[in-house]
């Protein structure tokens, strides 16, 4: 390659404190010397931050069990559409067929106790026996009564239809939706109080994200989440709260945030990037835009002859770059980018191959 002399000015230049570096646009190409133009978009992307994610709680149905569970039979899979109706799979267990027996066998008992409980008031009321003694039928009614709601909740927190017939349980739909958990193999033990069926009426995922005290006045509510996806910033949905509190043992505030990106899963963490308005008085520029010399943190901005070597102030770090002071930088500036190391050597007096 041709040898290139890069010439350095010797008149300083009083407003932007270094010499200007002569270039022209042919030589830079052959450097490996691109450009790009300042950010005064007024807003900028901060994080990565790390965000637990889960199923959001808005119109979603969760089926959980209070023991352990073994799959016996799958219908449906994850990401099928399903009606309020329709078998999604059935389960078995000794504790479920306890349960059934439990709930059959108080309604029968609670049918008994009512009828008792009846004619017992009847026969207060015409003065034939005591008050306590109808006191007596009516509260075991009642106790009976509250018992049978509990087990029936338990039997609905299940999913579970009472209709099973032979050793397994057949889990029904309670309402349209997506299917975004369901087991998937015959056999597969599920732990108490997880859930193995969830239904929602769309993609919404809730993201539980570790904010660090340096960022937390940055985020507002309703900002902007985005996440990374083939190279490339995604907007996947905003953020919903914020505490008001700094965790002492992580240094950190926590906010959820609402999500819509159907390749997510529950359980998993990921990183999450938020974006955030920027001071007033700054503007943002990329990390391989800066370079320091001395004790000076320096972009190179393009002039009609090559390069100025320009001093920046750096207000805080933010995704892939830094927030600077505005200073004297103007929208149609472009920096240098790429093979920056090359202009930081014509400072020096160097020439280059």
């Amino acid at each position: 390659m041709r040898k290139i002399i890069l010439s350095i000015l010797c008149v300083a230049s009083l407003v932007f404190g270094y010499d200007e570096i002569k270039l022209n646009e042919k030589q830079s190409e052959k450097l490996g010397i691109g450009f790009n133009m300042v950010d005064f978009s007024g807003y900028s992307l901060v994080g990565p931050f790390i965000a637990n994610l889960d199923f959001s709680n808005q119109g979603s149905i969760k089926f959980s069990s209070p023991f352990e569970i073994i799959i016996a039979k799958v219908n449906k899979q994850e990401g099928d559409l399903v009606k309020k109706g329709e078998l999604i799979c059935e389960i078995m267990g000794d504790s479920i067929s306890n349960l059934i027996y439990e709930y059959k066998n108080t309604k029968s008992k609670l049918d008994i106790a009512l009828i008792n409980a009846n004619k017992d008031k009847a026969l207060y009321e015409d003065g034939v026996i005591s008050q306590r003694e109808y006191q007596i039928s009516y509260l075991l009614a009642n106790e009976l009564e509250f018992r049978l709601k509990d087990l029936d909740n338990t039997i609905k927190q299940m999913g579970i239809s009472l209709q099973s017939e032979g050793s397994s349980y057949q889990v029904i739909a309670r309402d349209d939706g997506i299917l975004v958990l369901s087991p998937n193999k015959i056999g597969q033990k599920v732990d108490a109080f997880n859930p193995y069926v969830v239904i929602t009426k769309d993609n919404k995922m809730l993201a539980n994200i570790r904010i660090p005290q340096l960022n937390a006045g940055d985020i507002t509510k309703n900002a902007k989440v985005f996440i990374n996806e083939n190279d490339a910033k995604v907007e996947v949905g905003k953020v919903e709260s914020l505490s008001i509190a700094i965790d002492k043992n992580t240094n950190a505030i926590q906010a959820s945030a609402s999500l819509f990106a159907p390749n997510l899963k529950a359980g998993s963490n990921i990183d999450i990037f938020i974006l955030t308005k920027n001071p007033s008085d700054t503007i943002s520029i990329t990390r391989d835009n800066v370079t320091k010399f001395g004790n000076d943190y320096i972009v190179f901005v393009k002039t009609k002859e090559g390069f100025m070597p320009t001093k920046i102030e750096i207000v805080k770090e933010i995704n892939n770059g830094y927030l600077i002071k505005k200073d004297n930088f103007t929208k149609d500036m472009q920096l240098a980018n790429g093979s920056i190391i090359i202009l930081k050597g014509a400072m020096s007096n160097l020439g280059f191959e």
